[in-house]
């Protein structure tokens, strides 16, 4: 069984679902003439399609760069693989790390925090693509497990959440931390904080759950500017994946394409009162799932 990732080209045709295999990727429409060109598409289908989806990563793997579909990673320009899904959801005071470094209780919260981003115009791909919106001079990093749903959830229970998951993907929750407003009548203000547009990239590809196997012992690894500055694992969660994904459907109904980020571990840059500028490198990398590659890019006057 070959591994591979499931990506969104920029083409001369527009966004176009590929396979990546072997350090290239495969345009399916032009492996599998009458196939959706659609990364969302596929994943509406994900559990009758993924059969189909393994048998064409050996064909890519077989033919190379001899395949009529072959785009070489010199010439594929990544998007956000799933640029509008129905929802974007978050989830917070997972890590104990993370929730020690801000002096709270390293224990789990009598309701696992949730909350929704505005998803269509946060979630952005790898490049020059993290501009830093003009309202802030806090713009904070946190990598994050993404997760994509392959099945529609409601009131699932452990196994039934894990059996939905596609795969997996490296998001970035970035936070204007100055605009959080904790001290407001109406508490912190995540809307203006945290789902801005373009502060949620998402990439480059899914990693399909298979490859990733167990998601409780995963590096999650963030560098600025080559720096490191988070370094965390996943068995450092107080709340597991699956754990995570059936609390969400007991209160919202999770479908086909949905991502939710899953924490995030310590090391952000407000703990150390370090905030992103213009011309920073974000380098994400999740063991077994991928690398996002993010430049910061200064607000457009």
């Amino acid at each position: 069984m070959v591994n591979f990732a499931l990506a969104t080209l920029n083409t001369k045709c527009g966004e176009r679902a590929a396979l990546a295999v072997d350090g290239a990727y495969f345009r399916l429409d032009q492996m599998l003439p009458g196939w959706s060109v659609s990364v969302r598409a596929i994943l509406d289908e994900w559990q009758n399609v993924y059969p189909r989806l393994l048998a064409a990563a050996d064909q890519c793997a077989r033919e190379g760069s001899t395949s009529c579909a072959f785009v070489s990673a010199m010439d594929a320009q990544l998007l956000t693989p799933v640029k509008f899904p129905n929802k974007l959801i978050c989830v917070g005071g997972v890590y104990r790390d993370h929730l020690l470094e801000f002096n709270l209780p390293a224990e789990r919260w009598k309701n696992m925090p949730i909350f929704l981003r505005a998803p269509t115009t946060s979630i952005v791909g790898p490049g020059r693509t993290l501009v830093i919106p003009a309202t802030t001079q806090q713009f904070d990093w946190e990598i994050e497990l993404a997760v994509i749903v392959g099945s529609r959830l409601k009131n699932a229970d452990l196994d039934t959440a894990a059996a939905a998951i596609a795969g997996y993907s490296v998001g970035l929750d970035m936070t204007c931390r100055d605009l959080l407003d904790r001290g407001s009548p109406g508490g912190v203000d995540l809307v203006r904080a945290k789902a801005q547009d373009g502060m949620a990239p998402v990439g480059p590809f899914i990693r399909p759950a298979a490859f990733v196997g167990d998601v409780r012992n995963l590096r999650l690894r963030l560098f600025v500017n080559d720096e490191i500055k988070q370094d965390g694992c996943t068995a450092d969660m107080l709340y597991s994946v699956p754990e995570q994904l059936s609390t969400i459907s007991r209160y919202i109904t999770l479908e086909p394409g949905d991502i939710v980020f899953t924490g995030s571990p310590a090391g952000s840059g407000a703990s150390i009162g370090q905030y992103l500028q213009p011309g920073d490198r974000i380098r994400a990398e999740i063991e077994a799932v991928g690398r996002l590659d993010v430049e910061v890019v200064a607000p457009v006057p």
